[in-house]
């Protein structure tokens, strides 16, 4: 596929480029700010989620608002916050999670469950304070009590999927026990679902890219390899890819791109998940394995050398402490 010169526009930037970013084209949107930047603009969310919800024609999504980490809170009974990467409503009434994970950890299909059940608490209640809804006659409202909202949960994973080793693309939903028995896979509701997709289990060229949401996988899979990508012949696919353009980045952007290289959450879940397998193992030294484990993983994330050293001296204080 032809790759076409972009748009350069000016970009007034105090401090030189890190040397993380030299030589490269795009920042790697797997990473919070540039994912963030590549999809911070409404038709790009839009033409990904209609790619990745296969809808077509009038099923369209036409409006969308969203916000980037969105924090949830409910008491249940103790205050509980989850903050969506994204949450994203549509004109339809359709409330939608997109999260972005680095990292596969012990409690990773949990945690999806988790996060798809404050969505559908945060869907039925936004629905429930709609002009629409409020303006139903109460025995209406009544009748609709548990009505609940379409929700749908997009997790874009940077591993394996944890159901469909190998594959790109997964779907969750409720079924019925007994119609999967008798050869019915039809969802009990189609208002719940759960979409996974695997960046580097995308393994098609660029001429075997069909439909907006391979496009979008491919850009995810391959800004991080360092040159120039094809834009597919879309517009809005070009203008996403000029936003993470490491030239057209700012000080500001750059610098959190630097320093986003996992989140604090993942990591220890990951870290724990390690330490408790390698005391399993019945190894005597199962923290030093793991912290051995944890600066690999840092080092194949691409963090500089002040991040790996500073969490060289982190987990040696925890040895250390351990120890005492």
């Amino acid at each position: 596929m032809e790759k076409q010169t972009r748009k350069k526009r000016t970009v007034i930037r105090n401090k030189p480029i890190p040397e993380a970013f030299k030589g490269k084209v795009y920042l790697d949107p797997t990473y919070d700010p540039a994912f963030k930047e590549l999809f911070d603009n409404e038709d790009a969310l839009k033409d990904f989620l209609n790619g990745v919800l296969e809808l077509e024609g009038e099923e369209v999504i036409k409006e969308l608002r969203f916000r980037f980490e969105k924090p949830i809170e409910f008491r249940v009974p103790q205050r509980k916050k989850v903050i969506f990467d994204i949450f994203a409503t549509t004109g339809s009434g359709r409330f939608l999670n997109i999260e972005m994970q680095r990292l596969e950890h012990d409690y990773f299909i949990d945690r999806t469950i988790l996060y798809k059940a404050f969505l559908v608490i945060k869907g039925r209640k936004e629905m429930e304070e709609s002009a629409e809804f409020k303006a139903l006659p109460k025995k209406e409202r009544e009748k609709r009590r548990y009505q609940l909202p379409e929700t749908i949960s997009v997790w874009i994973c940077d591993f394996d999927l944890p159901s469909a080793k190998n594959e790109y693309w997964d779907e969750w939903a409720l079924y019925s026990r007994h119609a999967i028995r008798n050869g019915i896979a039809v969802p009990l509701s189609k208002k719940n679902k759960y979409i996974f997709l695997s960046v580097p289990n995308f393994t098609k060229s660029a001429d075997e890219v069909n439909g907006s949401a391979e496009m979008w996988l491919y850009l995810l899979n391959h800004a991080r390899d360092g040159g120039e990508l094809p834009d597919f012949g879309n517009e809005i696919v070009e203008e996403a890819l000029d936003r993470i353009r490491v030239e057209n980045a700012d000080d500001k952007l750059l610098e959190a791109q630097e320093h986003d290289m996992t989140t604090k959450e993942d990591y220890e879940c990951w870290a724990a998940g390690k330490e408790l397998a390698a005391e399993a193992r019945g190894e005597a030294k199962g923290e030093s394995k793991g912290h051995a484990d944890a600066i690999t993983v840092f080092q194949k994330l691409g963090a500089s050398p002040e991040m790996i050293a500073q969490a060289k001296a982190m987990l040696a204080a925890d040895a250390s402490n351990t120890s005492k």
